[in-house]
Order: C-alpha cells, then sequence, then structure tokens
C-alpha cells in the first residue's frame, strides 16, 4: 500500500497509518530494526520529511524507539493510545484568506533571553539562542508577529540560513541533532506592548491572541519556542485531529 498524493489527507499521516499497520499485522516484530529513512522513501515514493514526520509519530505514540548509533526498532510493550494533530509544523495562525507579505524583522544569536522565555523553554536555555522575528500582513495591514526561539546547540548552521529560503521547521527537521516530536500549545489573552504594538501598527494596551508553542524531541528535550501575537480582530485558529490506531 502506497500513500495516495491526490487524497486531501496528509501524506505523512497515511504513511504514519501505513508504518503502525506493519507493526500491528507482524510484518515488521517487537525488537526488529525498521528499514532507514532511504530505504522508506524509495518503497513510498515520499520525501524525507514524510518519512520523519511518520516516524516521530510512532515514535511518540509508543510504537516505535530510537537507539542512537544503531537505528530505529519496533519498541516492545503496548503503544499509548491518544490522538495526533493532523497538521504540518507550522509556526503561525491561519487567517481568513492568504497572507500577502512576511517580513523579517529580526534575525540574530541572543546569549541571554528574558524571564518569559527561559521559564518556557526550560534548563535548555543555558547557551545561545537563536532568534527569528518575522512580521505577517494581510491585505496590506500587519496582523501577527511571529517570535521563534531555538538552541544553537540543537541546531548550529541556523546561523548561515537564510529566512527566505524556506520553513524554518522543516530545516530544523532536516539538520537538527533533536527532531520534533510533540507540540505543546497554549493561546491566551494579552496585550501588545510597545514593540509588538509598534509593529502591528496598534497601541500597546490593545489585546492581542498570543499562541505559545513549545517544540519538543521523542525524549522530551525543547527543540524551539514560538510565540505569535496576532491582532485580535484578525485572529482565527483553525485546527484538525485525528485519532491514530
Amino acid at each position: 500500500m502506497l500513500p495516495d498524493k491526490l487524497d486531501k489527507e496528509k501524506l505523512y499521516i497515511q504513511l504514519t497509518n501505513i508504518l503502525q499497520s506493519n507493526i500491528r499485522s507482524g510484518v515488521w516484530r517487537t525488537g526488529q530494526q525498521i528499514p532507514t529513512e532511504e530505504d522508506l522513501c524509495k518503497s513510498y515514493g515520499v520525501s524525507k520529511i514524510t518519512v520523519r514526520r511518520a516516524i516521530d509519530n510512532l515514535v511518540f505514540d509508543g510504537y516505535l524507539e530510537k537507539l542512537q548509533g544503531k537505528g530505529t526498532f519496533v519498541r516492545k510493550g503496548p503503544p499509548r493510545s491518544g490522538i495526533a494533530m493532523k497538521t504540518t509544523l507550522v509556526e503561525g495562525v491561519f487567517l481568513p484568506g492568504d497572507i500577502e507579505n512576511v517580513k523579517v524583522v529580526e534575525k540574530k544569536v541572543l546569549h541571554q533571553v528574558d524571564d518569559e522565555v527561559a521559564r518556557r523553554m526550560g534548563p535548555v536555555v543555558d547557551r545561545d539562542v537563536f532568534y527569528l522575528c518575522r512580521l505577517k500582513s494581510f491585505e496590506g495591514v500587519p496582523v501577527l508577529v511571529n517570535e521563534i526561539y531555538i538552541p544553537l546547540r540543537v541546531c548550529p548552521g541556523l546561523t548561515e540560513w537564510d529566512p527566505e529560503g524556506g520553513a524554518v521547521f522543516e530545516y530544523l527537521q532536516d539538520h537538527s541533532t533533536a527532531k520534533i516530536a510533540r507540540v505543546t500549545q497554549t493561546v491566551e489573552v494579552g496585550r501588545a506592548g510597545d514593540y509588538l504594538g509598534g509593529l502591528l501598527n496598534t497601541r500597546p494596551t490593545s489585546a492581542c491572541m498570543v499562541m505559545h508553542r513549545l517544540f519538543l524531541s521523542a525524549g522530551g528535550m525543547t527543540v524551539a519556542y514560538s510565540k505569535t501575537t496576532a491582532r485580535a480582530d484578525r485572529f482565527q485558529l483553525d485546527s484538525e485531529y485525528e485519532r491514530l490506531g
């Protein structure tokens, strides 16, 4: 069985279900090493990113385990049950219509982050952190600011990465030492403040929707933290979930 690229369902979700079926049917036995990413790409006609996302889903759900320097194996013991988010790893919010313009406001290395960021990221911020700030506009109006914090020890190559050249989380999945396996999300009401209010062309006291996302590896290490601040009058968040198994 191959993923159907014409199907509306995301390819990595399709592949997750196919690989999960290999485990449940006994094609891949407990303790057995599964094929390499390259072999899975060839077998199922998908990209390496799709394969990694499917494997990370199965690692998080307890079907597979990664052993450093050895490979990925079918895990012993019952898998976890739950619901997996049926979206790609994106860092923004979804707005009615298309984002017209994305402007990089800042890209730099921080030697120290503020207390809120340190609290959310945890002890991983004891070293330099890559910081990216982008402003997104819709119909000529600035609608949201997206700030991303990534520990450089997770992905040292980010200092040379061109933010105009592609999605930051796709780059992370290809080049980081720790892959994203789980995302936690908190959405709250906040104030714009002086700096973000200036970027969003709104009053510092204006109410905004603030979305915090913490990106974690299968082992629970922080891979990235994202904070998106959106004008409340332009905010819409859509999510779709699908039970795996």
